[in-house]
């Protein structure tokens, strides 16, 4: 099931960012023992009325989808892969699914073009005001003076969307089995659908619309 005011048309995400996010993942795969990168934590702003300025900025994880073509095939791997170590323990299909992950993230057309997703509980504030407005931007700021490598560089991106709440179907299992890898089978949740409208440079008081891919 989805709540969406209307079918989102949606747009390639902006150029280079989707290249940018998978080689992140790949990164966090190989050598980071998959603790997220800031570049993968945006903030998603939604509507918030009697707040300044109307919106509130909530912290999230986000993921990337597989491709249309191969969704359905790469879910059915992240179900084996838990179903496969679940009698070992939590430990064992964490291990795993990070092997796994260490080879999945190889280009980005492998993954959906436009579009981000999120794993939130049903009930959340975030999740009932984009219920009710699904409207949203994702903010990711990266601001490292250590890290000098073009994956860590500085970015400010905002990135306008529009939301599906999701509580079963394709994207939803497969959000769901992914997340389950890494954090066990969750109850009373929803999968956010982030449809990529727009995009803009924010840095530094800077709105420069984005090309796409």
């Amino acid at each position: 099931m989805s709540i969406l005011t209307a079918s989102p048309a949606t747009l390639p995400l902006p150029a280079g960012f989707l290249d940018w996010q998978v080689q992140l993942r790949a990164h966090t795969a190989r050598e980071r023992n998959g603790a997220p990168h800031a570049g993968v934590a945006p903030l998603l702003l939604v509507r918030r009325p009697g707040l300044a300025l109307g919106a509130a900025a909530h912290s999230i994880i986000c993921g990337l989808l597989p491709h249309p073509a191969r969704l359905a095939a790469k879910t059915r791997e992240f179900q084996e892969i838990y179903e496969g170590a679940v009698a070992l323990g939590a430990r064992e299909i964490y291990d795993r699914g990070l092997a796994y992950l260490k080879d999945y993230y190889r280009a980005a057309e492998d993954f959906d073009p436009g579009s981000l997703t999120t794993l939130m509980g049903t009930n959340r504030p975030a999740v009932q005001a984009l219920r009710a407005t699904p409207d949203c931007a994702l903010l990711f700021y990266v601001f490292d003076l250590q890290d000098r490598s073009e994956i860590g560089r500085f970015r400010c991106l905002q990135l306008d969307c529009r939301a599906e709440v999701l509580s079963s179907g394709p994207v939803f299992d497969n959000v769901w089995w992914h997340n389950a890898l890494f954090h066990g089978k969750t109850q009373e949740s929803v999968v956010l659908h982030f449809h990529h409208q727009a995009s803009y440079n924010t840095q530094f008081g800077t709105f420069e619309r984005l090309p796409t891919d």
